[in-house]
């Protein structure tokens, strides 16, 4: 990585190819996966922890 900077809750970076990505921080990590899965028409089973979430919602994406 060539620069990053964070900006309340944005993260930016430039990478060593020029290429720059900004990524939102989140202070609930669990509200996020929340909105995420929202976003994707993904059920949450209220019993999942937050690395069940995850990794059941990166599975879910990756297979669509």
């Amino acid at each position: 990585m060539k620069k990053a900077a964070i900006s309340g809750e944005y993260a930016i970076s430039v990478d060593d190819n020029g290429s720059v990505s900004v990524y939102k921080v989140y202070d609930n990590v669990k509200q996020a996966l929340r909105e995420v899965a929202e976003l994707e028409g993904f059920e949450i089973d209220p019993k999942w922890n937050t690395r069940q979430l995850g990794n059941k919602l990166i599975d879910f994406i990756n297979n669509k």
